[in-house]
């Protein structure tokens, strides 16, 4: 999902960012080394003093590229593991975060798509697909949740991140190598460029946090530049097979995220079937050498592509189709056909503007990346390198909309950090090329300094943001020395990192989503009253209480249209939780149901049936039923229908009028016994809208009179 968006409260300012003294621990040690940093490389001698000083990293040995490999990569998990201690504090923060931590909790149990019991309500959230057969599905793409599945099944979730920073390192290393190859650098120099792109990654506040939250990003950037530096490769030595690893690359970046991949293969497509260097084999030009490379990238693009298919068919029943488009169908008013020119030229200059951010903590070294593209010494390399770039910025130009949240980065754009450190330790080669130590030594510092004095404000503004901590604390919960049972919580974050779809609450904690109605005692009767939590999360602490659902009427069960939001099902409309601003509305929320077209449309949602006992008698299988509809004076015109199967025929059927009205109010529609049977736990409600919205309040079961039965 794309990073939060809004308007900018002041252009000016937004443009300009924070400027400041360093307004942290981090901030202020970055501050230092950079100081430090900026004095050895203006002093004569300084850097060569520096690499035999730090001698145990290789610096004073470029050939020496293993060891200086492995420092590097621990030195990137590790400063990725400080950031998930000091800004994230200890867990994943981020909107879309949870999400993914579901979806790699549940494939660590071979599970795309898992099963949930009735009441289904109480496990569904938001960014979760819901089909009539019980099951629910993420709308992410399956390849960082199997990142997060590896990493589940050794106990380690969060250090997906650290692995992913320290598989960066290699490779932009292998990339920059390969452009500095390109450009005609050889040996020490194409080392000392590669070396310094390392730098820059390691030194990237944007790629410490993108491979410290639970987010996919980081671990497109690997793919994307992997993928680039093998086709590079390929290329370069005419080996045909090294365009499979290429291709092993693209299906990596497909499954993680499919838009991303657009760029990056046509730039692969174009190298296979480009003629190679002079240094390459003969046989590379032939039409038969450019059909083995694109055979060999498409085969090893089998597993990507499997993978993504299979998630796909798992949670919509076609393999085709996208989960996030069905999920966003569902909930959200249709998009405009386009944004207009204007538009998404300012939305997308708004995220390049966010982006320059990212690549070195201070803007102007971003903008180095174009001396290899520009320059004299341009070369064909650099100038596909680019084009990726390039290519990413305007396959989302058409979907950006207004300015990334303070603090959220430019993460759409993350896949093209490794490209362009790369890009920016070759323009220190060709700019200096007499003092490349002295001049990327300097960078580096220059690239602290402003993450000291500038970029830090972004991470710390993202790091107060929400309650300031993960809306789920494992060490809350053993401290409160709860080892199974229910767990309710309050939002849907909070249940999304908690829950585990193996996990039921007779062999440990299960997470419930709390609703507020009946859909809480109703869970808390099936599953035979056992014990019951509630997690509570503030900017100050967590804790877990005692709680259980209040009882209720044992002869009324009143179940809130909203809690059964996204809906399972819809039919040309969409579907949001509304405020009405009505006292009548139960709750305070209604379930408002808009047509696509403004003509007309529907959504099935779910409705619990409590069950009978185990034989069933007449009581247990007729119930009356009256549904509560919110008036709002607009033009649509509604009508329910009560069915045991989302397309079998109703069992009742009501219709009403919003409009008439000049104040919302609230209206019960007439009550009808239905027999919905003693075992049934699960009926559906398909609520259609004709000519504007119409909206539903709760429906209310009670035991049908027993003239009835």
């Amino acid at each position: 999902m794309p990073s939060p968006v809004h308007a900018p409260p002041a252009a000016a300012s937004w443009w300009l960012g924070t400027w400041s003294r360093p307004p942290d621990r981090p901030a202020q040690v970055a501050l230092v080394v950079a100081l430090g940093l900026l004095v050895i490389a203006l002093a004569p001698g300084g850097p060569a003093w520096l690499a035999s000083t730090l001698d145990f990293t290789s610096l004073g040995d470029l050939r020496r590229r293993r060891r200086f490999l492995g420092v590097a990569a621990f030195c990137a998990a590790f400063l990725s593991l400080g950031y998930i201690a000091f800004y994230l504090r200890g867990g994943p923060r981020a909107t879309d975060a949870a999400a993914y931590w579901l979806q790699g909790r549940a494939l660590s149990h071979g599970e795309l798509a898992w099963a949930v019991p009735d009441p289904s309500a109480s496990f569904r959230t938001r960014l979760l697909l819901f089909s009539s057969d019980g099951r629910l599905a993420g709308i992410f793409p399956p390849g960082y949740p199997l990142l997060l599945a590896f990493c589940f099944l050794v106990g380690a979730p969060m250090l997906v991140g650290p692995a992913i920073a320290a598989a960066l390192v290699l490779a932009t290393w292998l990339l920059a190598r390969e452009l500095a190859e390109s450009a005609g650098e050889r040996d020490v120099r194409a080392e000392a460029v590669a070396r310094a792109a390392v730098g820059l990654s390691i030194v990237s506040a944007a790629l410490r946090y993108h491979t410290a939250d639970a987010l996919p990003y980081g671990a497109a950037a690997v793919a994307a530049a992997m993928a680039l530096a093998c086709a590079l490769r390929a290329r370069r030595t005419a080996d045909a097979r090294l365009f499979g690893v290429a291709g092993l690359a693209l299906g990596a970046l497909l499954a993680t995220q499919p838009l991303a991949t657009v760029a990056v293969a046509a730039v692969v497509a174009a190298l296979a079937f480009g003629r190679p260097g002079a240094a390459a084999a003969p046989d590379a030009a032939r039409p038969e050498g450019r059909a083995s490379a694109l055979a060999w990238a498409c085969v090893g693009s089998i597993p990507g592509v499997l993978l993504l298919l299979a998630a796909r068919h798992a949670a919509t029943g076609h393999a085709l189709a996208s989960p996030a488009a069905a999920y966003l169908a569902a909930v959200a008013p249709p998009a405009p056909a386009h944004l207009g020119a204007r538009a998404a030229l300012i939305a997308t200059l708004h995220r390049v503007r966010a982006h320059l951010l990212d690549v070195a903590n201070l803007e102007p070294l971003a903008l180095l990346a174009l001396v290899p593209v520009l320059g004299r010494r341009r070369t064909p390399a650099a100038a596909l390198a680019a084009l990726v770039v390039a290519g990413e910025i305007l396959v989302r130009a058409p979907f950006a909309a207004g300015a990334p949240a303070p603090g959220a980065g430019a993460s759409l754009l993350v896949v093209a950090l490794p490209i362009e450190h790369a890009l920016v330790a070759l323009a220190l080669a060709q700019l200096f090329p007499r003092s490349v130590p002295r001049a990327a030594t300097a960078t580096l510092a220059l690239a602290l300094a402003g993450f000291a004095v500038h970029a830090s404000y972004d991470h710390e503004s993202a790091a107060a943001e929400d309650l300031g901590r993960p809306r789920f604390e494992p060490d809350v919960v053993r401290e409160g020395s709860v080892a199974n049972g229910l767990l309710f919580f309050d939002d849907d974050r909070g249940f999304e990192l908690a829950f585990d779809p193996a996990v039921p609450a007779s062999h440990g904690v299960e997470a419930v989503r709390m609703r507020g109605d009946d859909h809480d005692r109703l869970l808390y009767d099936v599953l035979g009253h056992p014990p019951a939590h509630r997690y509570l999360a503030t900017a100050a602490t967590a804790s877990v209480v005692p709680w259980v659902p209040p009882g209720g009427s044992i002869e009324t069960w009143r179940f809130e249209a909203e809690s059964d939001w996204p809906p399972a099902a819809r039919s040309g409309a969409w579907a949001e939780v509304a405020d009405p601003g009505a006292p009548c509305a139960s709750d305070g929320h209604v379930l408002s149901v808009t047509p696509s077209d403004g003509v007309s449309g529907s959504v099935t949602i779910a409705l619990p049936v409590p069950r009978g006992p185990a034989e069933p008698t007449p009581q247990a299988r007729s119930w009356t039923v009256t549904p509560r509809v919110l008036s709002r004076g607009g033009a649509g015109r509604g009508t329910l229908e009560l069915r045991t199967e989302p397309d079998g025929p109703p069992l009742a059927t009501w219709t009403w009028s919003d409009g008439g009205v000049r104040v919302a109010t609230c209206n019960e529609l007439p009550a009808r016994p239905v027999e919905l049977g003693g075992e049934r736990s699960r009926a559906w409600l398909v609520v259609r809208a004709e000519g504007g919205s119409v909206a539903l309040d709760k429906t209310t079961l009670r035991p049908a009179p027993i003239g009835h039965r």
